[in-house]
């Protein structure tokens, strides 16, 4: 498979699998690969203080995977309270 299609069955499987998140590729501003997630829900000063960032930009999808895990650990014990949703984007 070529990169291209990798990358957009990669996106496919985190748009699955992370709904609480937008994914998105692209190019960044010095035309090199650009791959950001974005958290579709108002973050609240309790979860900003524990670590939760709204935007996650990264070069690679391996260093965006290793942050995404990281962010939903933070996320998981916030599950339980009224999250509001935020409108999506769908660009980088």
């Amino acid at each position: 498979m070529n990169p291209t299609t990798v990358a957009h069955l990669q996106l496919s499987a985190l748009r699955r699998m992370y709904p609480a998140w937008e994914f998105v590729r692209g190019m960044d501003e010095a035309g090199g690969e650009c791959w950001q997630m974005r958290l579709c829900v108002e973050i609240t000063p309790p979860m900003r203080n524990a670590g939760i960032v709204e935007v996650v930009e990264r070069s690679d999808y391996d260093s965006l995977a290793y942050e995404l895990r990281r962010q939903e650990a933070i996320l998981r014990p916030f599950r339980a309270t009224r999250l509001n949703p935020r409108r999506r984007a769908y660009t980088v």
